[in-house]
């Protein structure tokens, strides 16, 4: 009997395909600098991604600055988060909060970092599945860090999550 049911397990994950914990929204132009409510987006942020209590007066504390003339989605400079209003969404939030994460990191912390996450880019089913869909957090280490936390979160390897410092 245990035979069958390891059997018929085999046979189920053939036909279970892995997702992405975290999907990109889509970007929304209807939110403009005079509707959007990014203390809603950061909340949500915060609830989907499960950060722990302790750090939420501290990642609302941070400031958010709604731009419609950035060149890029959105960038975090000398500790301020601007956003383009069409991309504020609680994704591009954890994917930029990330880099302040990563910024916290010490040289050593940010090697080890490096050691542990590269091996996982082949290996890692979750990781290999962002890869293959969006090769974005290829480009760099701190990219990497950022794109893993932001469509993987929890769901991460547990040994990673130590580099996310007030993320987990």
């Amino acid at each position: 009997m245990k035979h069958l049911i390891v059997f018929i397990l085999n046979i189920l994950k053939l036909f279970t395909r892995p997702s992405l914990p975290h999907p990109q929204e889509k970007v929304d132009y209807s939110q403009t600098t005079e509707n959007i409510d990014v203390n809603s987006v950061v909340r949500k942020w915060l609830a989907d991604w499960q950060v722990p209590e302790q750090y939420h007066a501290d990642w609302l504390m941070k400031p958010i600055k709604i731009d419609t003339g950035l060149p890029c989605p959105a960038w975090v400079y000398n500790g301020i988060l601007s956003v383009r209003p069409e991309w504020c969404n609680p994704g591009v939030i954890a994917h930029e909060h990330a880099h302040i994460s990563y910024s916290l990191l010490s040289e050593k912390e940010k090697v080890s970092f490096e050691k542990e996450y590269l091996p996982l880019v082949n290996t890692n089913p979750l990781i290999k599945l962002l890869y293959s869909r969006n090769q974005y957090g290829l480009s760099s280490l701190i990219e990497g860090h950022a794109e893993v936390y932001r469509y993987i979160g929890q769901q991460m390897p547990e040994f990673l999550k130590k580099y996310y410092p007030k993320l987990f």
